[in-house]
C-alpha cells in the first residue's frame, strides 16, 4: 500500500485525490482516478456505499439508455458506466425495463448494488473510510490545503492535491465558505419501502388494484389524500415481492430542521399504509412490510458554482461542446407536493453534452464535482441527476482530477475521457 495512504502517528494522511461522498458518482470517480495511478481516498458517511441508490433504495438505474422506440437500448456511453452497469444486471437477475414515451431504465436488486459497490472500490486500490464525517476544511485564497474529519469516532486529516465533492449537498463548498447555488425548496421527496407475501407476481394486476384501493379509501374517508402519491416500482415485483414509493406531500425546505421533519413524517405515513392495504386490498392481507429505506429520497439540493453552469436550454436543445465529460439522456423530471411527476422530453435518440467546466470550481483550483451537484440550474439538474449520468460525471471527475495533478493540458485529459466514455 502507498505510504500516501496510511496515518502517521498524528492521524494525517496525504493522498493525492481526497473524494467525499460514496454515492454514484463518488465510486465512479474514485475508480477513475485511481486508473491513472493516483493515490486515492473516499469518506463516506454511511456503512454502506451507493448513496441515495442504496440508503433510499431508488431501485432503478435512470439515465443509461437513450430514449428511443427501438427495440434494441442504446448505452449514452461507454467505459466504467456501462460495464458498472451491465455486472450490476447480472448480479440482480434484471434486464433494462421499457417504459413509456421511450424511456427505459435498469431495475437493479440492493444488496447487488451494495456487493458491487464494494467490490470495484476494492479492485482498484481505493482506501476507503466508512462511518467518515466531513468536519472542516481549510483553504488559501485559491486552494484547499486541509480536510479534517471524523472516522469512527477518531479524528483525522487530509492534505490532498485534489478534492472531489460528490456529497449530492455541496459540503465541501459549504464547509470551505465558497459560493453554492442555493433555493429556498426543492423538488419533492420520496420515501421507498418493501412488501413481501404480494398475493400476485402479475406487475400490471398489482398496480391496478393499488390504484383502486388508495382511491376508494380517499372516497370513504379511511385513506388520507396526501398519501396519495404511492406506486408500484416499475419492474420491481418479482416473486411476491415488490418496491413500492410514496412521493411525500411536503415541500422540501432548505432548512436544518427540513431531513428531520421529512423522516418522521414518511415512516408513519409507511406504517399507516401499510395497515390500510393489509385491511382493505386482499392481495396484501399477508403481507409483510419487509424493508423501509433508511433515508427519505432527496433529488436535487445545493449546487456548486463552476466555470459554466448547466443550463435547462443546454438540455431542452441537446447542445454539444467540445469539452463534453457525460452525455444526459433523461428528460427534465420535476416532482412536485401531491401532484404527478412533470417530465419535459427533448428528441427521441438524442443527448446534451455536459461540459468539464461545470465540474470544475470557478475559485477553487483543487476542487472538483460529481454527481447530484455539479454546477447546474434547478431544471438542468432535474435531468443531470440521475445515477447513469452521475455514474458518468463521477468517472470524469476522477481523471480531471488525476490530469490537473500531473499537469496535463485540460484539452488532454478531456480527449483521454472522450476516449474512454464516447467510443
Amino acid at each position: 500500500m502507498s505510504e500516501s495512504f496510511l496515518a502517521n502517528s498524528n492521524n494525517i494522511v496525504h493522498p493525492d485525490i481526497l473524494v467525499i461522498g460514496g454515492g454514484s458518482a463518488g465510486i465512479a470517480a474514485a475508480v477513475g482516478a485511481a486508473e491513472t495511478g493516483a493515490s486515492v481516498v473516499l469518506l463516506e458517511k454511511n456503512a454502506i456505499l451507493g448513496g441515495k441508490a442504496t440508503a433510499a433504495y431508488v431501485s432503478t438505474i435512470c439515465g443509461l439508455y437513450y430514449r428511443s422506440n427501438d427495440p434494441i437500448v442504446r448505452y449514452a456511453v461507454n467505459g466504467f458506466p456501462r460495464l458498472f452497469a451491465e455486472k450490476l444486471q447480472i448480479l440482480s437477475g434484471s434486464s433494462p425495463f421499457f417504459y413509456k414515451n421511450g424511456l427505459r431504465f435498469l431495475p437493479y436488486d440492493h444488496f447487488a448494488f451494495i456487493q458491487l459497490c464494494d467490490e470495484v472500490v476494492q479492485q482498484n486500490n481505493v482506501r476507503l473510510y466508512l462511518h467518515a464525517h466531513l468536519i472542516q476544511t481549510e483553504k488559501d485564497d485559491h486552494r484547499i490545503q486541509k480536510v479534517n474529519a471524523i472516522i469512527h469516532n477518531r479524528p483525522i486529516t487530509f492534505h490532498p492535491k485534489v478534492v472531489i465533492d460528490s456529497t449530492g449537498e455541496s459540503v465541501v463548498s459549504r464547509f470551505a465558505g465558497v459560493d453554492i447555488i442555493e433555493n429556498g425548496t426543492y423538488q419533492a421527496a420520496a420515501q421507498t419501502f418493501v412488501m413481501t407475501g404480494i398475493a400476485t407476481n402479475d406487475e400490471q394486476k398489482l398496480c391496478l388494484s393499488l390504484l383502486r384501493s388508495v382511491r376508494k379509501g380517499i372516497e370513504d374517508g379511511v385513506y388520507p389524500e396526501h398519501y396519495g402519491m404511492l406506486s408500484v416500482i416499475p419492474g420491481s415485483l418479482k416473486l411476491s415481492r415488490a418496491v413500492f414509493k410514496l412521493g411525500l406531500p411536503l415541500e422540501v425546505r432548505n432548512d436544518l430542521s427540513e431531513i428531520t421533519r421529512l423522516q418522521l413524517f414518511a415512516r408513519k405515513a409507511v406504517a399507516e399504509i401499510v395497515d390500510y392495504l393489509k385491511t382493505y386490498n386482499n392481495l396484501f392481507k399477508n403481507s409483510l412490510l419487509s424493508m423501509m429505506a433508511p433515508e427519505v429520497g432527496i433529488r436535487t439540493g445545493p449546487c456548486n458554482v463552476g466555470k459554466t453552469v448547466l443550463q435547462k436550454e443546454d438540455v431542452m436543445n441537446c447542445r454539444k461542446v467540445n469539452d463534453a465529460v457525460a452525455r444526459g439522456t433523461w428528460p427534465i423530471e420535476f416532482w412536485i407536493p401531491e401532484k404527478k411527476p412533470h417530465l419535459e422530453y427533448f428528441a427521441l435518440n438524442e443527448h446534451y453534452d455536459i461540459p468539464g467546466r461545470a465540474l470544475q470550481s470557478a475559485t477553487v483550483t483543487n476542487l472538483l464535482f460529481a454527481g447530484r451537484n455539479i454546477s447546474a440550474s434547478e431544471e438542468a439538474l432535474a435531468s443531470a441527476r440521475v445515477i447513469g449520468t452521475c455514474l458518468a460525471t463521477g468517472y470524469a471527475a476522477g481523471h480531471l482530477a488525476a490530469g490537473a495533478i500531473s499537469g496535463e493540458n485540460y484539452e488532454v485529459t478531456i480527449a483521454t475521457i472522450q476516449r474512454l466514455l464516447f467510443f
